[in-house]
């Protein structure tokens, strides 16, 4: 698309809306920046600010309107009153991810579901490098889309949440990823089927010449794809499948001419857990399709540590492990982790952040048979505490501070427990992001 002297608004300041005013402005677009928050017209601005028009402390549609095209960053609703004013008049309303994606050439690999969604992208990248493919990983993971030049690339991938999907018009990925549903951000969605729906539109401009990678084991998932026309591409770690990657006798096969081939040792997968070799079944998929050996895609699964604040070990501390899982936003990912760590009542959970209204139910039940202790920190501590109490856990306390919430955790920790760090909530009533939250936790306990 040619965007020479087209009029583009972007509503959202953060990292993605930065990448795509510095992209637009490249083009030769007339950039107009709406953020939300109080700013300075100064302050965070690219380098060739002087060239933005910008307004703060809200989005007036009659600014936002004046435009020939709106880009919106994930964290923008979109029934606010200047979105809606907008395709009132037509104007488009895309995302970050689709604005990349009317720059690239090359082959996008992209990867969403609720939980998952960044080892296996990240995986992916691993296991394309590792056969000298030239591939970079980005989108939700936390280097934008649209900063992504793709002209030396293979392919790129891509982590998008259901926020950067509800906004795409032709954004297609040669290879889509599902990985699970499970019940997340019912603040915005309010019904299961609606984020169902936002997250299926990964699929929706797909041919029969792209694949469809999917969880087998998922009801849910398989339910999602009934129009999906792409070649599908499932897994499972508890079926045997016709086609497709699934576990059988400890091994990853698939087949071939009615042989299983074994692809990789299930027990050599660095990162534990059933959850992870989900993902590691799901990112080998997408290798396959890519032409990676097999030797490369088991050699990767052998080495890889793990990414930054999911299940990410800090230290020990007088026999306390220390555990970082940040990424944790939702209850389901909690479960995950107490389930990876728990060796009978042995952790100390600390829980908490901006709530997602999501249901609790299972988290307490995982809590019950996995923690001696929790320890409640930010806006969610009033639900919080009243479910597990209500469900019979009794051993709750509160902090009024990460730093506080970490030591009284140690405190109440004898040789041979964990701290974890799962909060099941955003992070935006305390921190920027799961990841400022996540190195804060990991200062303080490195300060211990």
């Amino acid at each position: 698309m040619d965007f020479q002297n087209k009029k583009v608004c972007i509503i959202g300041y953060g990292k993605s809306g930065q990448a795509a005013a510095e992209r637009l402005l490249a083009a030769g677009a007339v950039v107009k920046v709406s953020e939300g928050n109080n700013v300075g017209a100064g302050r965070d601005l690219p380098v060739r600010s002087n060239k933005i028009q910008f307004e703060s402390g809200g989005h007036t549609a009659d600014f936002c309107c004046d435009s020939d095209m709106i880009v919106v960053s994930p964290g923008v609703h979109l029934d606010i009153p200047a979105i809606e004013e907008a395709r009132k008049k037509d104007i488009p309303v895309i995302s970050e991810i689709e604005l990349a994606f009317l720059f690239f050439s090359k082959p996008i690999i992209a990867v969403t579901g609720t939980n998952g969604k960044t080892t296996t992208a990240t995986l992916i990248g691993e296991m394309l490098k590792s056969a000298r493919l030239r591939a970079v990983v980005a989108g939700n993971i936390g280097l934008p889309l649209v900063s992504i030049d793709d002209s030396s690339l293979d392919y790129v991938v891509a982590e998008v949440s259901s926020y950067q999907l509800e906004t795409i018009d032709r954004f297609r990925p040669h290879i889509a990823v599902l990985l699970n549903l499970t019940p997340d951000h019912m603040d915005r969605y309010k019904t299961m089927e609606a984020y169902t729906e936002a997250k299926k539109r990964i699929f929706m401009n797909q041919t029969p010449d792209d694949v469809c990678i999917y969880n087998h084991d998922d009801d849910l998932v398989r339910e999602a794809l009934s129009d999906v026309v792409s070649k599908r591409a499932p897994f499972s770690r508890k079926e045997a499948l016709d086609s497709g990657l699934f576990v059988n006798q400890g091994f990853a096969v698939r087949l071939n001419e009615n042989v299983a081939d074994a692809v990789f040792n299930a027990a050599e997968v660095r990162i534990k857990g059933g959850h992870n070799l989900e993902n590691a079944l799901a990112a080998a998929s997408a290798a396959l399709c890519c032409g990676v050996p097999y030797a490369d895609i088991a050699g990767t699964l052998r080495e890889f540590p793990g990414v930054e604040h999911r299940i990410e070990f800090v230290r020990s501390v007088n026999g306390v492990d220390f555990f970082n899982d940040s990424k944790a936003t939702n209850p389901d990912s909690t479960v995950v982790a107490l389930k990876a760590l728990s060796r009978g009542n042995n952790i100390v959970l600390i829980l908490g952040g901006r709530d997602k209204g999501t249901s609790l139910k299972e988290m307490c039940d995982t809590v019950k048979s996995s923690a001696k202790s929790v320890v409640l920190i930010g806006e969610a501590s009033d639900r919080f505490e009243w479910e597990l109490k209500e469900r019979g856990f009794s051993q709750v306390h509160r902090s009024a501070s990460l730093e506080d919430a970490v030591k009284l955790s140690f405190s109440m920790s004898s040789s041979g427990d964990s701290v974890l760090l799962s909060p099941a909530c955003a992070s935006f009533d305390m921190f920027k992001d799961f990841e400022d939250r996540g190195r804060a936790f990991k200062g303080i306990v490195n300060g211990l």
